[in-house]
């Protein structure tokens, strides 16, 4: 079974994904700062408490396990906070991917799944909203996620990442 590096997987989403996957039988670790996460939502045995700003530490342990994927869900998330201060978001939302996504190609991490938003359309010219309408994000939420799916497209050119954005609106119940 392919081994998988979750990020933010002590958070709701993440966590939730971390124990499908080891349902699945995936190998799965787990990186989050604990932030917004929570350790009791993660096997003890499988948790990192790690930023992904901390390179060397990083480095470490995608070459330790050498993963063969990352489900990548660390990120800040409020839209008003984003707002009120939207340097946390771009160092966090998009300092920290490129971090990860530089840590990944030292490592030969090549597949990505990417926790986006639905947040990158902005308001929305028509519904249903499709994957065909332009990208307008109305906050630096939404707008840090589209910088890193822009980011990673030409990752995909250049180097061979290979990608999957997911765009979702809020993610409620379990």
């Amino acid at each position: 079974m392919p081994r998988i590096l979750v990020t933010g997987g002590a958070g709701y989403i993440g966590s939730h994904t971390t124990h499908h996957l080891l349902r699945l039988g995936h190998d799965v670790q787990v990186v989050d700062d604990l932030s917004h996460g929570y350790a009791h939502n993660v096997p003890e045995d499988r948790l990192h408490v790690l930023n992904l700003l901390d390179t060397a530490v990083l480095d470490a342990l995608l070459k330790h396990f050498a993963f063969d994927a990352v489900v990548h869900f660390a990120a800040f998330i409020a839209v008003g906070e984003s707002v009120r201060q939207p340097e946390m978001y771009f160092r966090n939302n998009c300092g920290a991917t490129f971090s990860l996504l530089d840590s990944m190609a030292r490592a030969n991490v090549r597949k990505i799944v990417f926790s986006s938003t639905a947040a990158v359309y902005g308001t929305p010219e028509s519904t249903p909203i499709t994957e065909d309408l332009p990208h307008k994000p109305v906050n630096p939420y939404g707008q840090t996620k589209l910088m890193v799916e822009q980011a990673m497209r030409w990752m995909d050119e250049g180097n061979g990442l290979r990608f999957v954005a997911l765009r979702y609106f809020n993610a409620c119940g379990a």
